[in-house]
């Protein structure tokens, strides 16, 4: 039985904009004019071409200008130095290349090459928000590197949204750096998503938040459902006890996406990934970055990692028909209010502490906020059991407060800090013991 979920998203054409049009602000306060800008036939056209590349294996072809994952790079290199240039200098794009190895590189070092697109902030520009999407493309036996490997939705899909969302965000002011990378040799080991994930720890950048975009242009599954409003977000939990930075990620996210996209479903999934399977976010979960996944609703697994035939009047393989470009732009609206709401948000709470064992007091402490646009503070309170936060209590610009008469014992705690303009940053919550 077929299962129909069905949104249609309106694209809109913008005409350029000229002295008096100029986005005022921060990007948050020009979400809908965003929205509109993101453009699915553009990324459809842009999964396209990535696909005449023939193959993006890893291991393939890096010098000829047709074919194989260097003229990739090379061709969303060259867009995005075009993005750049309408910016009024607000990005620029690079290069960030790791020499790493192993099995699926045949024991043999191999340079992998991230194209990384930066939109720097204006006021704290070493808090950084980063969406990736990998390059990368694979046949059934990844270690083919010549044979036609197509990746339309695996994930030429997800490079597609964030060189989009990199086209519109970078003509709109933030405070924090945003940062779109389309990264390599995910098929071979996550190798390109972990020399950023490095080169960003190595750089001391501090990373609020990290989404990787995989798998994220398909609304079919296997089964023969369609659903082309939900998004799947995978986070773990980085603490073991408690909430995580990541989890917390994942509800901002939907938080996000309920202001300013009410037909979008966020779906949150409290894993890692999928049973058996790896995304471009771990390495920055490891390294201890709130990091999550956007994935399709329902994937289809015929047409992920397999030579493109067709079986018993079956069609398999990673082909751009099978690609939405209405979804394409819902993922990248999801994308883009999340980054941009966070940009222009506050910092998060840093270095937050709870104490109350044995009391019947409870009191968070944390550290002094440096940001001048920091209107006040709210602390939130949920069941251990509730996903939800329940309650919300603005409190000024302290650094203390004293639950009295509430025992630590049975509800999490949170803290998030507010500008003047309302725009909140993600949660945090305690380290527990």
């Amino acid at each position: 039985m077929r299962i129909l979920c069905v949104m249609v998203i309106a694209l809109a054409v913008v005409a350029p904009l000229v002295a008096s049009d100029r986005p005022q602000g921060c990007a948050a306060a020009n979400m809908n004019r965003i929205v509109e800008q993101l453009d699915g036939a553009r990324m459809k056209a842009t999964v396209e071409k990535l696909v005449t590349f023939g193959t993006r294996n890893t291991l393939s072809e890096t010098q000829s200008t047709t074919r194989g994952i260097g003229a990739a790079r090379r061709w969303i290199f060259d867009e995005m130095t075009r993005y750049a240039a309408s910016s009024n200098g607000r990005m620029t794009v690079s290069y960030v290349s790791s020499t790493p190895q192993g099995p699926r590189t045949n024991n043999q070092p191999v340079e992998v090459v991230d194209v990384v697109a930066t939109i720097h902030g204006s006021s704290d520009p070493n808090r950084v928000y980063i969406a990736t999407g990998h390059y990368d493309s694979r046949r059934t036996d990844v270690m083919d590197a010549t044979g036609d490997a197509p990746g339309a939705d695996d994930d030429a899909s997800g490079t597609a949204v964030i060189m989009e969302v990199a086209r519109v965000l970078s003509q709109y002011p933030t405070d924090a750096t945003v940062i779109l990378a389309a990264v390599a040799g995910e098929e071979q080991g996550l190798f390109g998503s972990k020399g950023l994930a490095d080169y960003a720890v190595a750089q001391k950048w501090n990373v609020e938040g990290m989404i990787t975009n995989d798998i994220v242009g398909g609304i079919e599954g296997g089964s023969g459902t369609i659903d082309n409003r939900t998004l799947r977000i995978f986070s773990a939990n980085q603490k073991g006890v408690g909430d995580s930075t990541s989890r917390h990620w994942a509800r901002f996210v939907r938080d996000s996406a309920r202001s300013w996209l009410p037909n979008v479903r966020p779906r949150l999934v409290y894993r890692l990934d999928r049973f058996g399977r790896g995304g471009d976010h771990r390495p920055f979960f490891e390294a201890g970055f709130p990091a999550i996944r956007f994935t399709e609703a329902s994937e289809n697994y015929r047409r992920q990692h397999q030579n493109v035939r067709v079986e018993n009047g079956v069609q398999y393989g990673d082909l751009p028909q099978f690609v939405s470009r209405e979804y394409l732009k819902l993922t990248a609206s999801v994308n883009a209010v999340t980054l941009a709401s966070a940009a222009c948000a506050p910092a998060a709470p840093k270095n937050l502490k709870v104490a109350g064992a044995v009391t019947d007091d409870t009191t968070l402490t944390w550290d002094a906020a440096t940001d001048p646009d920091l209107d006040h503070y709210e602390l939130l309170v949920r069941e251990t059991t509730a996903d939800e936060w329940e309650k919300v209590i603005s409190i000024g610009k302290v650094e203390t407060y004293t639950f009295s008469n509430y025992p630590i014992d049975n509800v999490f705690f949170g803290l998030r800090a507010v500008d003047h303009d309302g725009h909140r940053s993600p949660v945090r919550t305690p380290e527990e013991r």
